[in-house]
């Protein structure tokens, strides 16, 4: 039976974020100037508490304790500074997801994908509403509580209204029907594996985690993630029948932006031999596999989606087939395990780009066929959403995910 209090808890959770929506809705004109005052009352009194620790003699930064003190009596006395910071803050979060879809729309209009104007239109807006916030953010700082308060609002009636469909005990595993995911925001999504990597390793001393179950998967999907570099962020693959099928910036001498863009790559290779790999390539590797029911109906979507994409392939040759001292990942992986690699003809998924057109949006476009509801609702997908939403459906008593096995 699986944990039904987690999702309780959801239920909770749903309730407090609709109940402070329904605040800032209310309060709007000064919500946001509550939120400081009551984050410098807490950080002066945390201050205090500091102080008068000192003086009893306990050992306390007391640079770091008068630091807090200042930064409480500021946000008290000028409330104005760091509510107009959050909105700078909130304005280039906009303006980098313009940017990200401005790139993505470039990328789709040179390889003529079909719906790449709503991408143009999301950048053009998204840019527009996010540079007028910059340049004046004292004044928009009530439309941003407006912006707060329906997101979280939303965001709440979501939560709620999965955690009853599970309490419920909703049969969900033949369900095909794809729903709008609204997730944390995605810079939060993003970096959820990181803190479960902590998590693991800092608090708990386990051994390859499993839930057991009866019948056979033939799909996993693999959640990579290690303390280095972008794959802090995480990365995704898919395992179908034993073939890892990957897909990122693999030509190194194609990518620009520290590896963000690129010529897309996708590789296939035996899953045991490529998850020994990753472990002995990367010691802080760590890999959540999530094994998925699948009917019939649903394994012969997913076949026909893997035929599609390999009809739009053409082989690549990593570089260590010319140079055998060179040590980019593509060569060590092919010295290590044989995987085949290809790029390829034509379609979205030519160019690589870090933001949209990246690992996960190739495994939802071929686990999607089976009906699972990770589609988000602004459009850029995190290997962070991926994680949250399979350790979520791990926990449901009549989910998809038949097996949860950590690798590393």
């Amino acid at each position: 039976m699986k944990n039904k209090f987690y999702f309780f808890l959801i239920f909770l959770l749903g309730l407090l974020f609709v109940f402070i929506g329904i605040l800032a809705f209310s309060f709007s004109s000064y919500f946001m100037y509550m939120i400081v005052v009551f984050l410098g009352l807490f950080i002066l009194v945390d201050a205090l508490f500091c102080l008068v620790r000192l003086f009893q003699g306990n050992k306390h930064d007391l640079i770091q304790t008068f630091m807090r003190i200042g930064f409480g009596l500021g946000f008290l006395l000028f409330p104005q500074l760091p509510l107009s910071l959050v909105v700078v803050l909130f304005a280039l979060y906009i303006c980098m997801t313009g940017f990200s879809y401005l790139i993505t729309y470039c990328y789709y209009r040179k390889e003529r994908v079909n719906g790449r104007l709503v991408f143009l239109i999301a950048s053009v807006v998204l840019l527009v509403v996010g540079i007028t916030f910059i340049l004046s953010p004292g004044i928009h700082a009530i439309e941003m509580t407006y912006i707060f308060a329906v997101y979280t609002i939303y965001l709440g009636m979501k939560y709620i209204g999965r955690a009853i469909r599970e309490l419920l005990s909703e049969d969900r595993k033949n369900t095909l029907k794809r729903r709008i995911r609204v997730s944390m925001p995605n810079f939060i999504a993003a970096l959820l594996p990181r803190l479960f990597i902590e998590y693991i390793n800092e608090q708990l001393e386990v051994k390859d985690e499993s839930i057991q179950y009866k019948g056979k998967s033939d799909l996993e999907v693999l959640i990579h993630v290690s303390k280095e570099g972008f794959g802090a962020i995480g990365h995704v693959d898919i395992c179908y029948q034993g073939e890892v099928i990957a897909y990122g910036a693999y030509d190194e001498a194609s990518t620009q932006l520290f590896g963000a863009i690129g010529d897309g790559v996708l590789f296939t290779v035996e899953k045991e031999t490529y998850i020994t790999f990753c472990c002995q390539d990367d010691s802080t590797s760590h890999i959540f596999g999530y094994s998925l029911y699948l009917d019939e109906i649903q394994k012969q979507r997913i076949e026909e989606t893997i035929s599609t994409f390999k009809d739009n392939l053409v082989s690549w040759n990593p570089p260590c087939q010319l140079n055998k001292d060179v040590d980019d990942y593509a060569s060590r992986l092919y010295k290590a395990t044989q995987a085949s690699f290809y790029k390829f003809k034509k379609g979205r998924f030519k160019y690589y780009f870090v933001m949209t057109n990246n690992c996960v949006l190739l495994a939802d476009h071929i686990i999607g066929k089976s009906g699972i509801d990770i589609v988000n609702m602004n459009g850029i997908i995190t290997p962070g959403t991926y994680f949250s939403y399979f350790e979520e459906e791990a926990k449901k008593e009549n989910s998809r995910v038949l097996l949860k096995t950590l690798y590393r």
